[in-house]
């Protein structure tokens, strides 16, 4: 898209904005620095006044436009319901066609171009972790055709951390008898970090080769365990004849037709609702609905849950970009979970996972963080 449609756009939107400052408690970014250019009302204001040619793009833009997680709890508090996050992405464009972005996303894009994932790992080696499954027969999980394809992302098939959540899935749907196979090196990276980076254009290529694999798999269903890649594949791929769904909405519907049976668990758990699967494409219950299904276990809410939920910390790219910012919205993540007394806190998302446990084992802090595929495969042992 050029950027005169995008300013366009986006002054179409931005001029909603009122500045009344609800937006600015929900806001984790502000809340952790406390001032105007990281709340949404004050990037609303740079977009307007860049478009309307108050401000000249600069570096002081880009901190504002690459600090923001891209969680969209803004809009929830909204009375204008104005979409700061899409325009913060449709910034981000425009950042990147003056040069003016941090320069470590050029290495994801050619890590992307290149090995077709985040890591710039082999990406044959992107099946690796099938090797963790005991007495797994040759290919069981790389199919020429099969019913449904487990999407597995890159975070959960290169971080060592996050092994254990296509691991899990696996396990699970082996048992319940799903037709299921993996695309093991012919899977791509779904091209979500190229559109946090301002640069959605560069991830056609990897788009069209993922359908074309769906395809010559003759797959009728797509499973995703990262909220990320089912956003992106729910909001901007176009796949006819293919249901797609998030794993936790897959388990429900696995356990109402009584093909997963669970055993009792006594445990007090809470659950986070991950930005992308949540706010961003409106699965709140089917995760809950399948905690509720383990026999023994107590379900206590967050104080901020579903559409209110707070962010972990690792979304819009702001864990690459400032370390140090996501690290301190981990942590009042984690003092929120902390605060709810639950022996456990249960995500259905990788980086989720990944992001508030490093957290709590950096700062020595005591909490149980898993995956929702991992509670279950432990309640059908």
């Amino acid at each position: 898209m050029n950027i005169t449609k995008l300013k366009q756009l986006s002054y179409d939107e931005v001029v909603k904005c009122n500045k009344c400052g609800f937006c600015l408690p929900s806001c984790p970014v502000y809340l952790v620095e406390k001032k105007e250019s990281a709340a949404p009302r004050g990037r609303n204001a740079i977009t307007r006044a860049v478009i309307e040619g108050r401000l000249e793009m600069s570096h002081d833009t880009e901190k504002a436009i690459f600090s923001c997680l891209g969680c969209g709890a803004c809009k929830q508090a909204c009375l204008s319901s104005v979409e700061t996050k899409e325009l913060i992405f449709r910034d981000r464009e425009c950042q990147v066609s003056q040069g003016l972005y941090p320069k470590i996303a050029d290495r994801v894009r050619a890590f992307l171009r290149e090995e077709h994932n985040i890591t710039d790992d082999d990406n044959e080696e992107r099946a690796q972790w099938q090797e963790m499954i005991r007495d797994l027969p040759e290919g069981a999980l790389e199919k020429d055709r099969a019913e449904v394809i487990f999407f597995v992302g890159c975070v959960a098939s290169f971080f060592p951390m996050a092994q254990k959540i296509p691991v899990n899935m696996s396990r699970i749907l082996l048992q319940a008898g799903v037709d299921f196979s993996i695309l093991g090196g012919e899977e791509w990276c779904c091209g979500f970090p190229l559109i946090g980076a301002g640069m959605p254009d560069e991830m056609r290529e990897l788009k069209e080769h993922n359908i074309e694999k769906v395809k010559e798999v003759g797959a009728k269903a797509v499973v995703f365990t990262c909220p990320s890649c089912y956003h992106t594949w729910k909001h901007l791929y176009q796949v006819d004849g293919v249901e797609l769904y998030h794993s936790s909405q897959f388990l429900d519907q696995l356990i109402q037709e009584g093909k997963i049976k669970l055993k009792g668990k006594e445990i007090k758990v809470t659950y986070h609702d991950p930005c992308d699967l949540g706010r961003n494409s409106g699965v709140y219950e089917e995760p809950r609905n399948v905690l509720k299904a383990i026999p023994g276990l107590t379900l206590v809410e967050l104080p901020h849950n579903r559409q209110l939920s707070m962010c972990c910390g690792g979304g819009g790219n702001v864990e690459m970009v400032n370390p140090d910012l996501s690290a301190a919205v981990a942590q009042m993540k984690i003092d929120e979970i902390k605060s709810t007394g639950a022996d456990m806190v249960v995500s259905a998302c990788q980086q989720c996972l990944r992001t508030i446990a490093t957290r709590a084992r950096k700062q020595k802090i005591d909490l149980a963080v898993k995956d929702l595929t991992e509670l279950v495969a432990e309640a059908m042992q």
